[in-house]
This record gives structure tokens, sequence and C-alpha cells, in this order.
């Protein structure tokens, strides 16, 4: 077992390429793991210890023990992940020590196992779609995941493409802002935020196809599209991103870009032609992390 030996752990970060604000509602989205990583090692201990850059990370590392049955360890995290970025340094850190906790394990089970981690340690009721990308993610792929009966298809994405995360520097908690009521509107069927919902869906089916079809014109267009309905029917975008994304689209190289996350602030998703990364991060003046894609923790078990 796990708990009775030394054990190492890894698991990258991901992004959501589109599909936003569908997930608690059982819709489609199209996640990719990508190339930052956090690492977990640790040993039996007769508590349980962290050392860790992400925040919270001794409430994490507590639930994902209880949820696999393991005692107490001593744990050291390094992670380059970095938190309130938007690419999901919590299930990153919970994935990678699951994986070192168990790695034999399936790895739908194991995503199940740290969205379970992370409601009980946050007290949020969190969707699985972070949890399944960081664990079943491939590398050169984006994984088309329905959140309804977690079905998924591994579609590929394009190495041409760069995924930029853009830091719009407006950061809020989500508990001083409208989420709640948005999703809560969502849930019981408000006409304005179903209008998002479902043209959302049909937005990630489209943008599948495009990347089948390696129109990357097209899978910019459909990124404006969300953001736009984000900005208008979903209402979850402030004027300060809104600036930021349409600054976005007339840079040089730029397919198209959108507001990512659960909104009011947070990062902007952007996908840039790959060799254009350097002239999009001087138009843009503001930090940027470029990715590809990553394989996930548990990519080799079934």
């Amino acid at each position: 077992m796990a708990s009775e030996r030394s054990w190492h752990g890894k698991a990258p970060g991901r992004v959501n390429l589109i599909g936003e604000h569908v997930d608690y509602l059982g819709g489609v989205v199209l996640p990719a793991a990508v190339d930052r990583f956090t690492e977990g090692w640790g040993s039996p201990a007769a508590e349980w210890s962290i050392e860790s850059d992400v925040p919270g990370g001794l409430r994490y590392a507590q639930a994902i023990g209880d949820e696999l049955g393991v005692g107490p360890q001593a744990v050291h995290v390094a992670s380059q992940v970095p938190p309130n970025a938007g690419i999901s340094s919590s299930a990153a850190l919970l994935v990678a020590l699951a994986s070192g906790l168990q790695p034999g394990m399936d790895g739908k089970q194991a995503a199940l196992a740290c969205q379970r981690a992370e409601q009980k340690a946050t007290g949020v009721q969190v969707g699985v779609m972070d949890q399944f990308a960081s664990a079943l993610g491939r590398r050169g792929c984006a994984l088309l995941l329905d959140c309804a009966t977690l079905e998924y298809e591994v579609v590929p994405f394009p190495d041409e493409v760069a995924i930029a995360v853009i830091d719009s520097g407006e950061h809020r908690s989500l508990a001083s802002t409208p989420y709640n009521q948005r999703r809560r509107e969502a849930e019981s069927g408000d006409p304005k935020r179903r209008k998002h919902v479902d043209s959302e869906i049909k937005r990630v089916h489209a943008f599948v196809e495009a990347l089948h079809e390696r129109d990357f014109n097209r899978m910019g267009e459909l990124l404006k599209e969300s953001h736009q309905s984000l900005r208008d029917d979903f209402e979850v975008s402030t004027p300060h991103v809104d600036a930021l994304v349409e600054r976005a689209w007339s840079a040089d190289g730029c397919y198209g870009a959108r507001i990512m996350g659960a909104g009011f602030g947070g990062s902007v998703l952007a996908l840039v032609e790959a060799r254009e990364t350097e002239s999009f991060a001087e138009a843009m003046k503001r930090p940027i992390l470029f990715c590809a894609t990553a394989d996930g923790a548990f990519v080799g078990t079934p």
C-alpha cells in the first residue's frame, strides 16, 4: 500500500478550451491538460504535514488521504501551476497526490475521488472537469467530456497553435461575486442564462469539428462568440476583461480569445499562432503563460 512507503506523484494543470458554465448542468466541455506540473513527494508520518505553495494544501492532502483510505503522510509539494491563474492548481495538487498514493488506480475513479476531496476540503460543489483533465488528458489532444455521463473522446489538438493564459490582474473571491446567483439562475432555467448554455454546448461541438478540420480561424471565431455570450447572456465578464479580450482579438497571430473560468475577472484564454507568441506578448503587455498540451497523471491506466 502507498501509505506504507515513500512515494512521488506528478500531475498537470489544465485549460478549458470551450464549454464555460455548462459543466454543472451536465453539458459537454473541452479541456486539455497543459505542460505546467505539480509534483508531490511523501512518506508515512505520525500526523499530516505539508510544505506547499498551493493555498490550503494541508486540507487538500488530508481530504484525498481520507478518500483513498491512507494514513497520515509528511508531504512536500513543488508546483509550476500558479494559484489563481485559471489553470487549476487545486486539481493538479490533488491528482498529483492521488497518483503518488495510489498509482495503479483507474483514471476516472481517481478524478472522482479528487473531486470529492476538493468538495470536502473547500465546501464548494466543484464539477469534475478539472480533475478529469489533470488525470486523463493526452499530449497533442483535448478531451471532449460529457459531464453528465463522464464519457469522453480524445480530440487531436494542433502543435501549431499555442494556448495563452493571460492574467487580467482583476481577482476576486467567487463568494464576493454573483457567481452562485448565475449558477442558480441557469439551473432554474432563466431564459437568458439558458441561451448561453444551449449556444455554448453547440459551440463545443462546432469547435471539435473545426479541430478535426484544422480550421484555426473557425476555432478563433467560436472563442469570440463564446466571450460575447459570456459577456451578454451569462453576464460574468467585466469592462476590464472585455477590453483585454478585445486587445487580444486585434493582436497579430491571435485566432481568438475569451474570458475563462468562473468569470468576474481572473484569466483570459487566447489561441495564438505558435510562431507569433513573442509579438502577441508584446502587444498584450500582461503576464502570459504560454502552454502546450500534456499527458495526465493517469494516462496508461484504464
